[in-house]
């Protein structure tokens, strides 16, 4: 028998029930709507966007329609309330009442209330201006769709509409999606309409106790796109509307932050064009400045203070957003060589690790962030500048750092299971940083290795599966007190569904998470490929099967490992085994299930096999070459 996620929640022959004792909800009744969804005349962004989802998943459920009735009219029966309206306020209940990112599902006689703190579609909240991590503005994140077209369900289509924007206050959409997921058991694994499972019954009812929370990370930016390619295979055909809505139903978003490089070449010729703090390092080329120079700090401090305060545009490719400044440098060594930066250059020489992150320009860069800081916070001092803790000025510098300077250090995750002394390295100077500032603390976490290099130098890696590693990373950051993560690079279908369930709560039970989905999403086909899987990640997390030299003092040979010490011919067969096991028991499921199981082999088999394939063949020639 299934194990369930939420305890609460059993689906039963006729209806959904959660809890006990209480009388249920109705939802529908043999096909047919039990109740209506409520909202205001003029419903936020997100209370509009819940209506529709509400409708359409019950829908798919049941097969029949929920009305959409706005509070100037009168609604006899059972009524869900979306978002404020008159009918919330009537039962005590204001958008206002919630910080940001708190919602309640609540319980009332013949009544569910969905609310929460909402951005209002106001002039004044149009024109706020905001870049963040992915470098596109705050406007260009309430992505536009046609609801119904994207959902599939053309016939249905009323045009497009704008979709709560990643960044925006949507306190009412958290707590549908929540009521959706704890008390409907729907669940959303990828974009497609073939990979959510929605349970099928004609007759629908709920019953509980109220939530009121909100996520335990505030910001939340892992926006996976399919851009690789076992996500893109594992997901199948899907769309960028499908992908935009997916993010809000994954919950990502969240509080406002940016922390990316700011200082590119463009930026540098469009803004700092002062002939006085220009790099006096000829192999700069114009992506360097002298970031000792007072008039540059001066400059930088005042682009802050304008920006916090809501005047002129940001430069292009410059990062900022909410109450967060990102200052950093270009991803190069070409430093300015005048004295005063020499000789802090010079002074940090010795604060090398042997590692990418390390600290020889740490008290150089983090020298000019404090004096930025301490200029803005003469004027602003609830607002932060923001800036990375990366490669050359990773470890915190040899003094102490201004209390409005939020620091987001960039780790290695990837490796954390294979490389112990660069987990070590890593985890040492992250300590040290929540020792440093007082300010919020972020995170930029790498899942790049080993498909980035894989893709740049045309080889096939073997999947480097580590869910349970990720789960008990992003559990420890987030119990120490980050306030969010940018995740750069993408992980598998499940691994990416497993850090967003950590990411809301982390005391989510992860191997409970694992079972739910190989149990929905494959049906009998579901023990074999959750062996399959599992199987992998043993054998990509074992530190054994990594000895020298494939394991280097700062890195690991991934190309080399891939079929040499992971894909190895004897657990190439092992792997085959279950996958044709999964298969032949797919055969007998229903067609979604054998659609999924062959795009899991698609995705992860077949470019395991065609990796394993192409090794042998150069092996071969190798050994015949002359």
């Amino acid at each position: 028998m299934m194990r369930l996620l939420f305890p609460s929640v059993a689906v039963l022959t006729a209806n959904l029930l959660s809890g006990s004792g209480a009388v249920p909800f109705p939802i529908t009744r043999e096909g047919e709507p039990a109740c209506t969804l409520v909202v205001a005349g003029s419903p936020t962004p997100a209370a509009r966007l819940a209506a529709l989802e509400l409708q359409f998943h019950i829908l798919e459920m049941s097969g029949a329609e929920l009305p959409i009735r706005s509070d100037d009219t009168e609604v006899p029966g059972p009524r869900i309330l979306v978002g404020e309206s008159a009918a919330t306020r009537t039962l005590g209940f204001r958008s206002s009442d919630f910080r940001s990112q708190e919602y309640l599902v609540a319980f009332r006689s013949d009544t569910v209330i969905l609310l929460g703190l909402d951005w209002v579609d106001t002039q004044t909240n149009r024109q706020m201006q905001g870049r963040p991590m992915v470098g596109e503005s705050l406007e260009a994140l309430r992505h536009r769709v046609d609801y119904w077209q994207t959902v599939g369900y053309p016939e249905r289509s009323q045009g497009e509409i704008e979709l709560p924007g990643l960044y925006d206050d949507q306190g009412t959409l958290l707590a549908t999606y929540d009521f959706l997921e704890r008390f409907c058991g729907v669940h959303w694994y990828g974009p497609a309409p073939l990979n959510i499972v929605v349970p099928s019954r004609n007759t629908v009812s709920v019953t509980g106790t109220d939530v009121r929370r909100s996520p335990a990370l505030k910001h939340r930016s892992a926006l996976p796109g399919g851009n690789w390619p076992f996500l893109r295979s594992q997901w199948g055909s899907f769309t960028r509307d499908q992908v935009h809505l997916f993010w809000r139903r994954i919950r990502q978003g969240g509080e406002p932050w940016a922390a990316n490089h700011t200082f590119h070449r463009s930026t540098i010729q469009e803004c700092f064009q002062d002939p006085e703090y220009q790099s006096k390092n000829p192999r700069s080329q114009g992506s360097q400045l002298c970031y000792t120079h007072p008039k540059l700090i001066a400059q930088v401090a005042q682009m802050a203070r304008d920006f916090f305060d809501g005047k002129g545009t940001l430069p292009a490719g410059w990062k900022a957003t909410g109450d967060y400044f990102a200052i950093v440098p270009d991803d190069n060594m070409n430093l300015c060589n005048c004295p005063s930066c020499t000789a802090l250059v010079e002074a940090g020489k010795g604060h090398t690790t042997g590692f990418f992150s390390s600290g020889e320009i740490s008290n150089y860069w983090f020298t000019f962030v404090n004096a930025v800081a301490r200029e803005v916070r003469r004027t602003h001092p609830d607002k932060s500048i923001a800036t990375l803790a990366y490669w050359a000025y990773a470890l915190p510098p040899g003094f102490d750092i201004e209390p409005n300077v939020s620091v987001a250090p960039c780790l290695h995750t990837c490796y954390y299971p294979v490389h112990p002394e660069m987990k070590e390295n890593d985890l040492r100077f992250y300590e040290a940083w929540q020792e440093k500032t007082p300010a919020p603390m972020f995170l930029w976490v790498y899942y790049h290795h080993p498909m980035e290099p894989a893709l740049i130098q045309k080889w096939r890696c073997f999947p480097h599966i580590m869910v349970h590693q990720t789960a008990a990373a992003m559990r420890r950051f987030i119990k120490d007190g980050v306030r969010g993560i940018f995740e750069c690079g993408e992980q598998d279908q499940l691994e990416q569904y497993v850090m967003g369930r950590v990411w809301d709560d982390p005391d989510v039970d992860v191997d409970l998470v694992i079972d739910e989905f190989f149990d929905l999403y494959f049906g009998a086909a579901g023990e074999p490929m959750k062996r399959f899987y599992l199987r992998l990640e043993e054998i990509a997390c074992d530190p054994a099967n990594y000895p020298p030299p494939i394991h280097r003092a700062n890195g690991i040979d991934w190309r080399n490992a891939a079929w040499e010490t992971l894909g190895t011919d004897e657990r190439m067969k092992e792997l085959g085994t279950l996958m044709d096991a999964a298969d032949q028991l797919a055969a007998n499921g229903t067609e979604k299930e054998r659609e999924r199981v062959a795009l899991w082999r698609k995705a992860l088999w077949d470019w395991m096999q065609k990796g394993y394939d192409e090794h042998q063949q150069a092996a071969s020639a190798e050994g015949q070459a002359p």
